[in-house]
């Protein structure tokens, strides 16, 4: 194995390579407080005070590995990027600090280990990223951030706080705070943590062969030690692509960038390594994170390892799709906006905002891959999620049970689907993994009523009203005999809402009513409100007049049991 390791301060290390890229394939920066505040934490630490002077130490900062030949102006970043990256970023908030304070020579001279002219007079970027382009360059890599981009994607958003955190902590006002540096001029105490940077150490690891440069950084980071899992993976899977003759490795590296963009595509964007562990546990096997990379050396494997690796990116894309498909779904987009599927969004919406249970996605990739294979039917496919969600409502909502007990079932589910060859095969096995391994979890009535009459909704934003909301709206739609929820309709409390009279906010106590002819009620009494009821076009509320004549405070309570046994027999199907 041809390497040379070398230990170099920072400095030597730009001084030494003009630049460092960060191939498309690698992670994000994605470093989080807790990393970036101990950083600068080491940094300051380090500097001391002798006869109010102040000195710098030997700070290691670790171990990085490259790809690219000794001489090169620019070399690949095969570990190594987030320490790089957020060493860039604190000498560009330096350098910021000291053109606020009017010290331009100081401050371009720092700035040149960020951004700096070449032989050819040419502006050029010590840090090259391709996933955070333009951000990092407009924003952390130039003085002058007036043109700068606006946030768009998770890792610029860590890009910015990073920012933001280093340019607080190093602030005037908070610096000065520390006690060794009351009697320095905050100019020195700058230029000292510079220094400290500049002068901190690495073990640069430098290989002409990217297939070797992958391999130490497998060694130094085995058992995904230091690592996340997907970190790992990645590596392995592009260390296989190094150089193919076909052009697979650009064809691999433009698949991950589409994975990584499916999943920020709408608003609820979610990480790569929360998706490719629902990923793995829906179709290989149900592991901890840490085992993720184990797994997949165990399960990816074969004769033609290059071919299955890219397969496997292949098959990455398309589930990322389904994924952010269930996460957030978009009618239009995902089914050619055809309306039999409306059922299907609005089921989806409540497992994920109402509820907020992400192991359902577990099973849920599983049921869409069989829907995209044909092998079950429409009717099975809307009975399936219809009782997932029914499950999720009883157990968790209703129960306020604990939701560990999904992860395991949903994953056994899930595997086993993707196994099946026929939609008989199919129905066996959501009938024995699905409605038999979650009978238990079924609620008594007993069980069900002391959950569901306590139930509440009051004015405002809420989270104690996303459920009870869910609830009148299912409601209202049985009465109407819809199956979704019917638009323009909000929730109406029949007895005026009072903090003196808690019973008042009570589920008992509301109607699903048109939004206009709630306004129209307002805030009257019930004998007022009843002909304002008698407008109304909802079934229900016609129901309800003809039921109460009058409606007190102790019809609340009564009414709260009797829509739990109502709703237990006709939307959860229960006797």
């Amino acid at each position: 194995m041809n390497f040379t390791p070398k230990d170099m301060t920072v400095k030597s290390l730009f001084r030494t390579f003009s630049q460092f890229n960060v191939p498309v394939f690698q992670r994000d920066y994605s470093w989080d407080k807790q990393y970036y505040s101990k950083f600068i934490d080491d940094i300051i630490h380090g500097i001391t005070v002798k006869d109010d002077q102040l000195e710098t130490s030997k700070y290691f900062i670790g171990t990085m590995v490259f790809a690219g030949d000794t001489g090169d102006n620019i070399i690949d970043v095969v570990d190594g990027q987030q320490r790089l990256t957020v060493i860039t970023i604190l000498l560009s908030v330096i350098s910021e600090q000291l053109l606020k304070i009017g010290e331009k020579g100081l401050a371009t001279a720092t700035f040149k280990y960020v951004k700096e002219k070449n032989d050819n007079d040419e502006y050029i970027r010590h840090l090259i990223s391709d996933t955070s382009y333009p951000y990092l360059d407009s924003f952390i890599q130039s003085l002058d951030k007036k043109n700068s981009q606006t946030v768009q994607t998770d890792e610029e958003k860590n890009l910015k706080d990073t920012y933001t955190y280093f340019s607080k902590r190093l602030s005037p006002e908070r610096i000065e705070e520390l006690a060794k540096f009351k009697k320095v001029e905050y100019k020195e105490i700058l230029i000292s943590i510079r220094d400290q940077v500049l002068s901190s150490m690495v073990i640069s690891i430098l290989t002409p062969d990217r297939d070797n440069a992958f391999m130490i950084f497998e060694i130094l980071n085995a058992k995904g030690k230091n690592l996340v899992s997907i970190d790992l993976i990645k590596n392995v899977l592009f260390e296989e692509f190094h150089n193919d003759p076909n052009g697979l490795e650009s064809n691999a590296e433009i698949m991950w960038e589409k994975i990584k963009s499916n999943l920020r595509t709408r608003d609820q964007s979610v990480g790569l390594a929360t998706f490719y562990r629902h990923y793995w546990i829906s179709k290989y096997k149900k592991v901890t994170n840490a085992k993720l990379y184990d797994s997949f050396k165990t399960e990816i494997k074969g004769s033609d390892k290059k071919q299955k690796y890219y397969d496997f990116i292949v098959d990455l894309e398309k589930e990322s799709r389904n994924y952010i498909a269930i996460i957030h779904p978009i009618l239009s987009e995902d089914y050619d906006n055809r309306q039999e599927y409306r059922w299907l969004e609005q089921s989806l919406n409540a497992l994920n905002d109402t509820f907020g249970l992400v192991q359902t996605r577990v099973a849920l990739l599983a049921l869409m891959d069989v829907k995209e294979r044909k092998l079950i039917s429409p009717k099975k496919f809307k009975e399936a999620i219809n009782y997932i969600e029914n499950i999720i409502f009883m157990h968790t909502g209703i129960a306020k049970k604990q939701a560990n007990i999904y992860e395991s079932r949903f994953s056994i589910l899930a595997i086993n689907l993707r196994k099946t060859q026929s939609k008989n095969n199919t129905s066996e096995i959501i009938n024995k993994h699905l409605y038999n391994a979650f009978s238990d979890k079924e609620l008594t009535y007993q069980e069900f009523e002391k959950g569901f009459i306590e139930q509440t909704y009051k004015k405002g934003k809420y989270n104690t009203n996303l459920l009870t909301k869910y609830i009148i709206k299912k409601i209202g739609c049985y009465f109407q005999d819809e199956e979704l929820f019917i638009p323009n309709n909000s929730i109406e409390h029949i007895l005026n809402e009072d903090s003196d009279y808690p019973q008042t906010m009570g589920i008992g106590n509301l109607l699903l009513l048109e939004t206009v002819l709630n306004n129209k009620a307002g805030n009257s009494m019930y004998a007022e409100k009843k002909g304002v009821y008698l407008e109304s076009k909802n079934k229900q509320v016609e129901k309800f007049v003809e039921s109460y004549n009058t409606f007190s405070i102790d019809d609340i309570e009564k009414r709260s049991v009797n829509l739990s046994k109502w709703y237990y027999k006709n939307i959860l199907k229960k006797v």
